[in-house]
Parts: structure tokens; sequence; C-alpha cells
């Protein structure tokens, strides 16, 4: 059985003041906006104006930051962190219940 997550890594190690919280630039939380849409690296270099290498080197330092090995789970803290709003779509068509 999976159990939840416990307090995210950044937070805890800023609540002792060892570590400061994690600090997102506005291109490195676009970019993980778009791939919580589901777009691939190269759909948002495209999106963004930039090269595929840049947004995988946006990815790198997102990973870093949050010292996670995966996009997945960059995304997963972010989440948890607020960072990415998750929360009632109400992009629903009018046939959609609620």
């Amino acid at each position: 059985m999976h159990q939840p997550l416990g307090p995210l890594v950044c937070a805890s190690a800023s609540e002792e003041g060892n570590i400061p919280p994690a600090q997102l630039t506005n291109k490195e939380i676009q970019t993980l906006m778009w791939f919580f849409q589901g777009k691939t690296s190269w759909e948002i270099a495209r999106i963004q104006n930039c090269s595929e290498a840049t947004i995988n080197f946006h990815f790198a330092n997102i990973r870093r930051k949050f010292a996670v090995s995966s996009r997945s789970a960059a995304l997963l803290k972010a989440i948890e962190l607020g960072v990415i709003p998750v929360g009632k779509n109400d992009q629903r068509g009018a046939h959609e219940p609620d």
C-alpha cells in the first residue's frame, strides 16, 4: 500500500534554516506548467520560442533545485508546493456533469 509523501525536502530543509527553499524562475515554472499539460520538450520549445536544449536545461535546473531525479517527481513537488495550481477544471464542455 502506498503511503502519502511526507513534507518536501525543500520545505523541511528551509525550516531548519540550512537551505533556502527552491526558487524557480518564471521560465522554469512555465516549462513545468506545459509539462503538466502533457507537452513534450519539443512542443514546449516551440511554444516558448526557444530550442529543445533550452527546455532540457530548464528541466535539469528544476530537478536539481528540487533534489529529484525525474521530471515527474519535479512536477509532483511543484504541485505539492503550490507552484503548479491543480484544482477544479473550468474548461469542461456543457455536456459534462459536475
